[in-house]
């Protein structure tokens, strides 16, 4: 009896552990594809900046009071390939994962201002992670 126990135990925890790391793994790349656009941005680099985007997704938030909606294509398309280093810095601020559903909040710190990014992630099989819904907040530092 103890030694069935004993093997519940263990096959219980290894379940977990084993959990545990997927869990972290996703988180991990999550970080990597958050980074695509972080480092992207940060480096006028459109090739890494867009790797981090589902095409098809949108962009949205508020404006003069009024919603903005721009498909993640054409945010994608406005990026500059010009190698031009912005002067930034940015922050993972949290990663939640939900099976093949995420979001991460990404702070971005310019001299006068603050982007808070939300970003909801997708994953498939054939793409990975990729961001297919941003809304922000730009906020004026006092």
């Amino acid at each position: 009896m103890k030694v069935k126990l004993f093997l519940l135990l263990i096959c219980g925890s290894s379940g977990y552990f084993l959990r545990a790391q997927t869990n972290e793994q996703e988180i991990e790349a999550i970080k990597t594809v958050c980074n695509y656009y972080i480092e992207g941005g940060t480096n006028g680099d459109s090739v890494m900046f867009s790797k981090a985007f589902n095409p098809n997704g949108l962009m949205q938030y508020i404006r003069n009071d009024s919603l903005q909606i721009v498909l993640l294509k054409d945010f994608m398309a406005r990026m500059p390939n010009n190698g031009k280093k912005q002067t930034r810095t940015a922050k993972i601020e949290s990663v939640n994962v939900y099976g093949n559903a995420a979001t991460a909040k990404i702070t971005i710190e310019y001299p006068t201002f603050y982007f808070h990014d939300i970003m909801s992630l997708l994953k498939n099989k054939e793409n990975g992670w990729k961001i297919v819904s941003k809304i922000f907040y730009r906020e004026i530092k006092k």
